[in-house]
């Protein structure tokens, strides 16, 4: 369906958390379609993907078509929508990523942690914010997915973080044992 065919599927079928489904979607479109001079725009609201392993539902998926001069490029988008619920459609959004070219979460303002935030960053994942006055495209979802030496220095990140909590450890048992020793007991 197109735009228009969206906007009148949505007053038959939009949950709570679709209330400005039409506004994100004309934003994430006009975002995406900058760079180039003809967009086609389908929408596919409610799709499932069956892979070997799950079945997957996107609450939509947009199929940019860019006609340029010398081709034509198609892009997947996926959007999750949720009103509060930001961990969850978090972890929706991740589960869905590898399925489209970008991937976005609409929400009504929230805050997030730290962790959450480090999550939308390595799965380029953008937010959309939503209210009754305004549509506002927070961090923009990037085409690529986490670049192979994320991992890599996510692991040495990792590494660090549990030596030094060992470090910490042993030395508070270091600390026991001495303070245990000097009580005049034998062990």
């Amino acid at each position: 369906m197109n735009l228009s065919e969206y906007k009148e599927w949505l007053k038959e079928n939009a949950y709570i958390e679709e209330q400005k489904a039409y506004e994100v979607v004309e934003k994430i479109i006009k975002h995406h379609k900058s760079e180039y001079s003809e967009t086609d725009a389908k929408l596919f609201p409610r799709k499932v993907i069956v892979s070997k392993k799950e079945r997957i539902e996107f609450d939509l998926i947009i199929k940019l078509t860019f006609n340029g001069k010398r081709r034509t490029t198609e892009r997947l988008i996926g959007v999750e929508f949720k009103e509060y619920d930001i961990k969850k459609v978090i972890h929706q959004a991740i589960v869905r990523r590898p399925y489209v070219n970008y991937m976005y979460i609409a929400t009504r303002p929230a805050t997030i942690d730290y962790f959450d935030l480090f999550l939308l960053s390595a799965y380029s994942i953008g937010w959309i914010w939503w209210d009754e006055d305004i549509v506002k495209i927070l961090i923009p979802s990037r085409y690529a997915l986490p670049h192979p030496d994320f991992y890599a220095i996510l692991d040495r990140i990792l590494e660090q973080v549990i030596r030094e909590k060992v470090r910490e450890k042993l030395s508070t048992l270091n600390r026991f044992f001495k303070e245990g020793d000097s009580d005049g007991e034998d062990h």
